[in-house]
């Protein structure tokens, strides 16, 4: 399953982030072969973020440091996508334990949590929408997968775990206190996560940006 959304012209993209530019630079008809020029904040689409994202202390932990196979192994999939959300709703972390005594699955060191709100397939085609609303999660979810040594975070909003509502965000104790800090990843805009098992093998590699605060991503989950 492909899990990243297309590059095209208007798609969400964090608010305070540029605008993703693909212009027909290179045609046919005037050049006698064709090439595009793309412009894009590093964080665009389905995208990874690196430590120097959020933390000051750690300006050397850029996506160009990172191993290739940083986003490569097992993924759990913990699916709410069943549930009404509403922007600004927060996902518990006895919700989070509860999933896993249901479905019989939790999440291991090296693994990758893949959260799935419903976000992406539901709102993704109302760009104003997607980029500036959004649920999030509680502070003790990211204790709790910072305590597993889970080896990065996903989920299908355009800020994880962080809860937005017309554009104004609420806390991000994942960026800032429990994932990046300790050199967890975090992983936005994944597409298709419905389509998921609880588990699969996740294949993804940022591309090594000198100094990059991210990177855009297209990973495959295989199962």
């Amino acid at each position: 399953v492909d899990l990243a959304p297309r590059l095209e012209r208007g798609m969400p993209r964090y608010p305070a982030h540029p605008h993703l530019v693909i212009d027909p630079t290179v045609t046919h008809t005037r050049n006698g072969y064709y090439c595009q020029t793309v412009s894009m904040a590093e964080h665009t689409g389905c995208h990874v973020d690196a430590p120097a994202h959020t933390v000051p202390h750690l300006m050397h932990a850029t996506v160009d440091t990172l191993a290739a196979t940083q986003l490569v192994g097992p993924a759990v999939l913990y699916n709410f996508s069943d549930r009404d959300w509403q922007p600004g709703e927060i996902l518990t972390a006895d919700e989070i334990l509860a999933y896993e005594k249901q479905h019989g699955v939790q999440v291991q060191a090296g693994e990758m949590p893949m959260i799935c709100f419903g976000w992406h397939r539901r709102y993704w085609n109302s760009p104003s929408f997607y980029e500036r609303n959004e649920p999030g999660m509680d502070e003790k979810i990211t204790e709790l997968f910072a305590e597993r040594g889970v080896r990065a975070v996903g989920s299908d909003t355009i800020g994880c775990e962080i809860p937005m509502v017309k554009g104004t965000s609420g806390e991000s104790p994942g960026h800032r206190k429990h994932w990046l800090p300790n050199g967890i990843l975090i992983v936005e805009c994944l597409a298709q996560l419905e389509k998921l098992p609880l588990r699969s093998f996740v294949v993804a590699t940022p591309l090594p940006i000198q100094n990059g605060s991210g990177s855009p991503l297209r990973p495959i989950a295989y199962f």
